[in-house]
């Protein structure tokens, strides 16, 4: 896997890998650690290939546990600390992990629980490197992420060491500087898939991931430091990022003198946004990335020019990757022209093998294109295109990106059923210039609670952080005495929607 042997490569340079606050990782530390963790994998677990569980945040312990586990031919699931208790047990009942790694107290059970201070003695044990036949193969799972599933279940998307080859090479053109070495910013949670795209192509060619954690991410006066501190070459993020710091007038190229290019992906990125980056940043390439996770992180991308800010069309989500096949097509599979709507399909080598466990959402899901015999994948993205840029259009489902996290609306309306003196729920998107910004749930009571909004909205806030990570908890609820229904007898959204 080409991700490992620059590891060991780029170990003897004396490089720097990782920073993280006053502490720092060597890509020799980085190469050593990853072969203690394989050598212990495959003493402890021998042939089992069960997927790692990795509980934690951004320590600088999780990428050598991940590269461990790749030299050792098992995939890993990242789950970050953001996740509530009763997710995280979802998702560990789906896996049943051999071995987990808990960083932060989740109590997950196993066989084999390694906390902090055991991992720690795992990976500083002295370690030869691992031979290259125990690597995961191209066709082997190199990693497991969840997302939000309808059911009100997490489900789990496979991701093979071959998914990320394609990956590397179709990026390539947009991330690669012709530099060796550098530094990337590294704030996207490792449960979140654009965080490949540090630990996978900028660990790869030498650069350094300097990382910002959740706690800095939170106080603004904390992430300016850490930004001036930073001075990155590479800034890949959501735009809702951006939008925090372009409120302060701090946020120019003063800030980030050695920038070289910023890569904006996960949820819409604005016209308004995009303008005030330019303006900001006189010079450095403004590029809007797409991709879903089943597709390995990014499928297309464009860099911003000023006529697309002032065309009445959307900010365009960019060109195919040339590895992958973009279709844009209508409900009964026919192929559109140019300038018309219709589902997005992806074909290619970074198409995920599926998810895992879950056959009848496979079948739904993927396909195997019977022309080319490359893999599909439904995206359920009304998309159109125009002199090869592709524009979206919104969903054809229910799932939305509300702050760079993808969202089942269903999810969240099948927890918020479960708690207590609820009926019914109804979860819709609150939009501003395009993009998602909140949620608001309308609620159905079984019985009157006598609660004013304030407090009923506090109530049912708490119940569902204990089954939902904060980014699905709606901002609003609002109790109705009935749903508006259409003449299919469903719940009519649109007029909820006037009700916003």
């Amino acid at each position: 896997m080409f991700i490992l042997e620059k590891l060991a490569q780029y170990a003897r340079t004396g490089r720097t890998a990782i920073v993280y606050g006053d502490d720092s990782l060597s890509f020799a530390a980085l190469e050593r650690r990853s072969n203690a963790f394989a050598r212990y994998l495959l003493d402890t677990l021998a042939d089992d290939r069960t997927p790692v569980m990795i509980y934690g945040h951004k320590e600088l312990s999780i990428p050598a546990c991940m590269f461990g586990c790749l030299k050792s031919g098992r995939g890993y699931v990242p789950v970050d600390t953001t996740f509530p208790p009763e997710r995280v047990r979802q998702i560990a009942a789906q896996v049943q992990p051999k071995l987990v790694i808990d960083l932060a107290g989740a109590g997950v059970g196993a066989p084999v629980v390694l906390d902090a201070d055991a991992l720690e003695a795992v990976l500083a044990a002295p370690a030869e490197p691992v031979a290259r036949e125990n690597w995961v193969l191209p066709a082997q799972t190199a990693y497991i992420l969840f997302t939000s599933g309808s059911t009100g279940t997490p489900k789990g998307v496979q991701i093979t060491a071959g998914n990320i080859a394609a990956f590397r090479e179709g990026v390539a053109p947009w991330f690669d500087l012709d530099v060796d070495g550098g530094r990337f910013l590294n704030e996207i949670s490792y449960s979140f898939d654009v965080s490949v795209c540090a630990l996978y192509d900028a660990l790869s060619r030498g650069m350094t991931l300097y990382t910002v954690d959740k706690t800095t991410l939170g106080d603004t006066k904390k992430l300016f430091a850490a930004l001036r501190a930073s001075d990155v070459d590479v800034w890949v993020s959501t735009p809702s990022l951006a939008e925090i710091c372009v409120q302060s007038e701090q946020f120019t190229n003063a800030l980030l003198p050695h920038v070289k290019r910023f890569v904006f992906c996960g949820e819409v990125l604005t016209k308004k946004l995009a303008a005030q980056m330019m303006e900001r940043f006189p010079g450095v390439p403004i590029l809007n990335a797409y991709g879903p996770t089943e597709a390995t992180v990014l499928v297309t991308a464009a860099e911003m020019t000023r006529d697309m800010l002032q065309s009445d069309r959307p900010t365009p989500i960019g060109y195919a990757f040339s590895n992958v096949t973009a279709r844009i097509v209508s409900e009964s599979g026919e192929a559109l022209p140019d300038g018309e709507a219709g589902e997005l399909l992806l074909l290619g080598e970074s198409v995920s093998p599926g998810y895992f466990g879950r056959p009848d959402l496979n079948a739904k899901s993927f396909f195997i294109d019977e022309k080319t015999g490359l893999r599909g994948y439904h995206t359920g993205d009304l998309c159109y295109r125009l002199d090869g840029l592709i524009y979206y259009c919104g969903r054809l489902d229910s799932q939305v990106k509300l702050n760079g996290f993808r969202v089942e609306l269903e999810d969240v309306e099948n927890n918020l059923a479960r708690v207590e003196n609820i009926a019914r729920a109804a979860v819709l998107p609150v939009m501003t210039d395009g993009k998602v910004t909140s949620l608001t749930a309308f609620i159905l009571l079984q019985s009157p609670d006598g609660l004013s909004a304030l407090k009923r909205g506090q109530k049912i806030r708490a119940a569902l952080s204990g089954v939902l990570p904060s980014y699905m908890v709606p901002r609003k609820f609002v109790a109705l005495d009935a749903f508006p229904l259409n003449t299919n007898g469903k719940v009519d959204k649109k007029s909820l929607a006037a009700l916003l």
